[in-house]
């Protein structure tokens, strides 16, 4: 079943049987030879780690200007059901929102704006969004069993300030990404 974490929010979609339904040998569950492991209901389960994205000092009004680069880690840690015997493949899926290139960050004071993106190559050609409209998202999978039960993958963050900006005032800019990871542990 799959599942959804926005940075702090978990989504779980299932169904559980009513108490009737259980009790019903029509929908109780068959025995199993000893050898074969029942799946839980929640083989494993998932959190994002986010770190702050940080640009540090620089100017951007001026054409001639170099943009600002920065880059940062985001990483997923899953950990395996306390089961023993209990192969768990989980396929991950990260995302940005939004997932365009129109990312802003405002200065707290002024109220001005800054354009941004964030990148998943060092080259900053691939820009990180939700994999629709040219951005890519973050594809991948753990294995977890007895010897892995948690299993962790960091990700690089690129990001980039465009020089060429019209002259904005120092201060604090402050942005926000909505990082969604959907995951979905399947049990062998």
């Amino acid at each position: 079943m799959p599942m959804k974490r926005l940075v702090v929010v978990l989504l779980l979609c299932g169904a559980q049987l009513p108490c009737w339904a259980q009790l019903n040998p029509l929908f109780s569950r068959k025995p199993r030879p000893p050898s074969q492991i029942d799946c839980p209901l929640r083989p494993a389960e998932c959190q994002i780690h986010v770190q702050v994205f940080n640009f540090g000092r620089g100017t951007t009004a001026d054409t001639g200007q170099e943009p600002a680069h920065a880059h940062s880690m985001i990483s997923v840690t899953c950990t395996r059901a306390p089961l023993d015997g209990l192969d768990v493949d989980v396929n991950l899926e990260l995302s940005a929102l939004p997932a365009s290139s129109a990312r802003e960050m405002r200065e707290q004071v002024s109220g001005e704006f800054l354009r941004y993106d964030l990148y998943l190559d060092p080259a900053r050609t691939r820009v990180w969004g939700d994999g629709n409209n040219g951005t890519f998202a973050i594809v991948n999978a753990l294995g977890l069993n007895d010897r892995n039960r948690v299993g962790s993958l960091a990700f690089p963050i690129y990001g980039t300030v465009p020089a060429g900006q019209y002259a904005v005032p120092p201060g604090q800019w402050r942005g926000a990404v909505l990082t969604r990871l959907v995951y979905n542990p399947v049990c062998h």
